[in-house]
């Protein structure tokens, strides 16, 4: 691996496991073994490895949030879809433990991180504009903005919850609660068939946990 690559690994491990604001740029070239002076080669300090991992946070998120577009035909379809884009999120998670702390910190990336918010606002739109379209749903067009916010409010600041949580959550298990709470969000607009489907959705979550 380049050791460009590996600075950028290493780094991204050290932010999600001790938070970003703790460290500073030795300490990632301390973790990799290799003098500041080889990591100042490669990025001119700590600013310049965030700027990197969040290139590349959204440029994956972007594949993900267009990849949903058809993608999404039934309410399991949606708790894939959901369960994916809580799976990138994770894999750069200092970015959304201390979000306001980050956005102050690197206020170019604030700008940013709006605009790939309003592209998960477009996406949640489309995924339930999808699913009403084929019956799945059947939801107030007044209420539909109000769900949707709920639902982005949701993705956006799972982790800053679970961070004040009393509770110790593993990765794979704190994603599959917030897939949970999401799809609650749904149940009620999908008529009869709501309490089959929470059902359904209890046993796979009971399921994956276990």
């Amino acid at each position: 691996m380049k050791t460009r690559d590996r600075i950028l690994q290493v780094s991204l491990l050290l932010f999600n496991e001790e938070g970003e604001a703790q460290l500073s740029s030795v300490d990632v070239a301390n973790a990799l073994e290799i003098s500041p002076g080889n990591l100042y080669y490669h990025f001119k300090g700590k600013d310049a490895i965030i700027r990197a991992l969040y290139d590349r946070f959204e440029e994956e998120m972007r594949v993900i949030l267009r990849g949903s577009s058809g993608g999404v035909a039934s309410i399991e379809d949606n708790w894939v879809y959901i369960y994916i884009l809580l799976e990138e999120i994770y894999d750069f998670r200092f970015f959304y433990r201390d979000l306001a702390g980050m956005m102050s910190r690197y206020p170019d990336l604030a700008g940013r991180f709006r605009t790939l918010i309003a592209e998960k606002r477009a996406t949640i739109q489309r995924i339930l504009d999808d699913l009403a379209r084929l019956g799945v749903i059947e939801i107030d067009p007044r209420l539909k903005p109000p769900l949707t916010q709920q639902i982005i409010t949701t993705l956006t600041f799972w982790l800053a919850g679970d961070a004040l949580s009393r509770e110790a959550h593993d990765g794979p298990a704190l994603i599959h609660n917030t897939v949970f709470q999401v799809m609650c969000l749904i149940v009620p607009y999908m008529g009869e068939n709501g309490p089959a489907a929470l059902s359904g959705m209890i046993r796979h979550f009971k399921e994956a946990k276990s």
